[in-house]
């Protein structure tokens, strides 16, 4: 299976693990920032850090755009985008974050996609969410 067919399942998965039915909002909404934090300190190790907060701000806008948030003041550092992203997240409720996080990591695999490709980018999921059967599945694709 290649990883636009998995993409989907693989982003509600790791929410979902860390927040199940009936979490409450709040629980949501850390379960979506801590699984953006974890695939920004993925993508560091490969394009940098200046490089990974760009790629996650932009990630970041275009979900804004797609689900009509409003545009916060742009964050230049990633630690401060993710405070106010949790703050942001928590005024919704937890199916509003639960999309609002699919969305965001969605944007964000779809950009490592393009720029490293799949097989690099079933790893580094595979690595930063530890997603069974991502790195069987990027050695198929070699």
């Amino acid at each position: 299976m290649r990883i636009n067919e998995m993409q989907n399942d693989v982003v509600k998965r790791v929410i979902s693990q860390h927040a199940g039915a009936g979490s409450s909002a709040d629980e949501v909404a850390r379960a979506v920032v801590g699984a953006f934090k974890l695939l920004h300190a993925e993508l560091s190790f490969i394009v940098g850090l200046q490089a990974a907060s760009a790629l996650c701000a932009h990630a970041l806008h275009r979900t804004r755009s797609k689900i009509n948030w409003p545009t916060l003041a742009a964050k230049s550092l990633f630690e401060p985008m993710t405070v106010a992203l949790l703050k942001e997240l928590c005024l919704q409720s937890p199916t509003e974050i639960a999309f609002a996080g699919e969305t965001l990591l969605s944007a964000l695999v779809e950009h490592l996609i393009l720029l490293i490709g799949e097989p690099l980018t079933l790893r580094m999921l595979e690595s930063a969410w530890t997603v069974p059967g991502a790195d069987q599945t990027s050695q198929e694709i070699l």
